[in-house]
This record gives structure tokens, C-alpha cells and sequence, in this order.
């Protein structure tokens, strides 16, 4: 095999495909969906020109980015899903994570797909198929191909074609092999893929046969970039991504609750927690994200972007309940688990004018001192109202530890 350079690193490049895993992903956690047509659409579209992202195995004729409504007029009584951004990425982070475990360079390209460098790797796995094999294992729970080749597109390639559960290399002169595969398989936009149909190019042959300057002055970059594909080449390097420094805790609610304080009060006891953890001392966290199951539905998870990063129990439930005041949670939460990401270094602080503010955060400072010398949280607590009109004295108050 030839070696080319790759983020300055040399050897085959592996594609681990898993497709339609926004699909994938709603089926997991909604098994009666099996068997159904169903289509995402794009959350970025806007309700007058709603678009595709993903579509059960049972629709026919789409591709990402079509209208919904031509996608629609071509499979009539599909059901609609909205997506869930936030589920489907913490879903797909685990599997980067999961593969970086086994192979340091792991390139995130979009949900179900990464590409993986591994170029030495033979003195620990063995030879190319013991490598597939070890990227198989770290993805057993859902449909996934995987295909190697000598840069990143040939080995994407090599999965499309690929069984289920399977690999495929492509090797020698990739030119016969990537002939025969329609242009619907390149990265461009839809209007592209349909602008290439009309002028009859149906195949990358058919693409890889004309001039490079014809497509270029046709479709401007990106019809370079499908000349250059439709030939076998791509000169994209593999950029590994930097693995996300998280914060996460857990509980498990004693019975299955709806009740917003309760839910409240279990993020409040896990924000302690995580706050207490050495990797947020003096740190900020950018975003968090909250998972949990539902009794009798499917998983409910949320995800809130915070305006300024948060460097306290404080900021981040502040923007955390902000964000739980627009959404409907979907059932009773049987637990909850909570990730702080996107840290940060120590930022700045503007002082408040006022009273109570000044002595919330002069109890901080305190706390933050007492942490400092015992090098644990302090056993400070605060009494808060939890269900007053319990009838079990121990339901209507609850103790939460104070953090900095």
C-alpha cells in the first residue's frame, strides 16, 4: 500500500461509518419505531422550508438536504420526528470516546462517521484486519461498517460498500471500484448531486471522465472537489480531536419523580458535587448536559449552553433552571446524570452593588478557602424547602451541602 501524509503521520486511514444514526440513535431509545418510515428533519430549517437530516431504512429516494415536502410526495404517510440534537451528540461523543481508547487519532467528521489513523498500529493489533476488528468492538450496540483505504475518502468509500457489521479496503488503482458508485455518495450540497443528475453524470466515472476546469467553471469549488474525489484523491489530512475535558456525577432518585423541585434539588446536589471535583477548581464550565431515564418512555436528555461560563454550583443552576423553564420534562425521571464540558481557565469577576449578592459571594470566598486548607468540600449545608405539603416530615426539607 502507498503511504501518504496524514496530520503528520504516515498510513492508511480507517472510516468507521454508522449509518443514519440519528436514526440509529431514535430507535434505541424507542424501540416502536422499528419498522416504521419515519424522516428527521434539519433542525436548522425554518417552518416554510424544512429539510431533511436522517430517514428510516424504509423510505426511499432521499438524501440529505432534500425539501422535506419533495421527500414527502416520495414516501406519503412517513412520520415526522424533530431531532434531538443534544441526544444524538452525547450518543456519538461516547463512541469517539470509545474508539480513542483503542486508537489515539480519531477524527470526528459528523454524527456516524470518524475517521481513524492506523498507521502503526500493527505491533499492538496485529494486521489491518485486527485493527478493523478492534474498532468494531468498541461500537458492538449499533450498525456500523468500516472501510480502510489510503486517505480518508477511499476509506469512506470502502464503508458505504461494506456489509453491515463488516469492513472493506480498497487497494491497487481505487479507479474501477469507484467508478460504479453513483455521484449521491459525494459531500456536496443536495443541489449539487441534483445539477449532476440533469446534466446525465450519474456515476463518479461519469464525473472523473471530463475536464477538472469543466466542473470547476460549472460548480466552483465544489466541483473541483468532485473531480478530484470521482479520481481517487484527497489531499484532506486527518485532524484528530482534542479529547473534551468533562466533569460528570450521577444519582438515582429513590422513586420516580415529576416534581420540578425535587428534580431541581438533585441537579443542585450533583452541581455540588461536580463543583468539589480538583478538575473545576478555579475553572469554568461552558456548557452541561443532563441525561435521564423516564419511567415507561424513552431517555429525555437536555442540553444548556451557558451565556458566561460558569465558575460556580450558582452560575451553572441559574442558567440550567433558566433553560428547564422552556421545556417540558417528558415523564417521571428515574435518575439523573449531569456533564459539565467546555472547561476553562479562571476568568474575571465583575462585584455586585448589591447587599445580598456581595454576601452570597463573600460566603463563597469563604468556602472556597475552607476547601482550599481541608482539600475536601466543607460540611456546610443549608436547609431548603423541598415539598412543604408532604405529609412525611423528611419530604418537605432537605439539607444541600454548599460548595464554592
Amino acid at each position: 500500500m502507498s503511504k501518504r501524509r496524514y496530520g503528520g503521520a504516515t498510513g492508511p486511514v480507517a472510516c468507521v461509518l454508522l449509518p443514519h444514526f440519528p436514526w440509529q440513535a431514535e430507535l434505541r431509545r424507542n424501540p416502536d419505531l422499528k419498522n416504521r418510515p419515519a424522516i428527521i428533519i434539519d433542525a436548522v430549517s425554518g417552518a416554510s422550508s424544512r429539510t431533511v437530516l436522517d430517514w428510516s431504512p424504509e423510505i426511499e429516494g432521499a438524501l440529505p438536504g432534500m425539501p422535506l415536502a419533495e421527500a414527502l410526495s416520495r414516501n406519503k404517510g412517513a412520520l415526522i420526528i424533530e431531532p434531538d440534537m443534544a441526544h444524538y451528540e452525547v450518543a456519538f461523543g461516547k463512541i469517539l470516546k470509545a474508539l480513542e481508547e483503542r486508537c489515539p487519532d480519531v477524527e470526528d467528521d459528523g454524527l456516524g462517521r470518524a475517521y481513524v489513523g492506523i498507521w502503526g498500529l500493527e505491533g499492538l493489533y496485529g494486521d489491518d484486519a485486527r485493527v478493523v476488528q478492534t474498532l468494531a468492538n468498541a461500537v458492538r450496540q449499533y450498525d456500523l461498517r468500516i472501510g480502510v483505504g489510503d486517505n480518508k475518502w477511499l476509506s469512506y468509500v470502502a464503508a458505504v460498500q461494506s456489509k453491515p457489521g463488516s469492513g472493506r479496503k480498497v487497494s491497487g488503482d481505487p479507479g474501477r471500484f469507484l467508478s460504479r458508485l453513483e455521484v449521491d455518495t459525494l459531500p456536496v450540497d443536495y443541489r449539487v448531486i441534483q445539477r449532476l443528475h440533469s446534466f446525465g453524470l450519474h456515476h463518479l466515472g461519469d464525473v472523473a471522465g471530463l475536464p477538472e476546469g469543466a466542473l470547476q467553471a460549472q460548480f466552483g469549488p465544489e466541483g473541483n472537489l468532485a473531480w478530484q474525489l470521482a479520481n481517487g484523491f484527497d489531499s484532506r489530512p486527518l485532524v484528530s480531536r482534542r479529547s473534551e475535558e468533562i466533569v460528570s456525577d450521577y444519582l438515582m432518585f429513590p422513586d420516580a419523580t415529576v416534581s420540578m423541585p425535587t428534580i431541581v434539588l438533585g441537579i443542585e446536589s450533583l452541581l455540588s458535587l461536580a463543583y468539589a471535583r480538583p478538575q473545576l477548581a478555579r475553572r469554568y464550565a461552558r456548557q452541561a448536559v443532563l441525561e435521564a431515564k423516564v419511567f415507561r418512555r424513552p431517555p429525555w436528555t437536555m442540553r444548556t449552553a451557558f451565556k458566561e461560563p460558569a465558575g460556580s454550583k450558582q452560575q451553572a443552576l441559574f442558567g440550567i433552571k433558566a433553560k428547564l423553564d422552556t421545556v417540558e420534562i417528558p415523564g417521571p425521571l428515574e435518575d439523573l446524570r449531569i456533564t459539565l464540558s467546555g472547561l476553562t481557565g479562571e476568568a474575571g469577576r465583575q462585584e455586585s452593588m448589591w447587599t445580598e449578592v456581595k454576601r452570597s459571594q463573600q460566603i463563597q470566598d469563604a468556602i472556597s478557602q475552607l476547601q482550599a486548607r481541608l482539600g475536601m468540600a466543607p460540611p456546610i449545608y443549608k436547609v431548603r424547602e423541598l415539598e412543604p405539603w408532604s405529609r412525611i416530615p423528611e419530604r418537605r426539607h432537605a439539607l444541600v451541602q454548599l460548595s464554592s
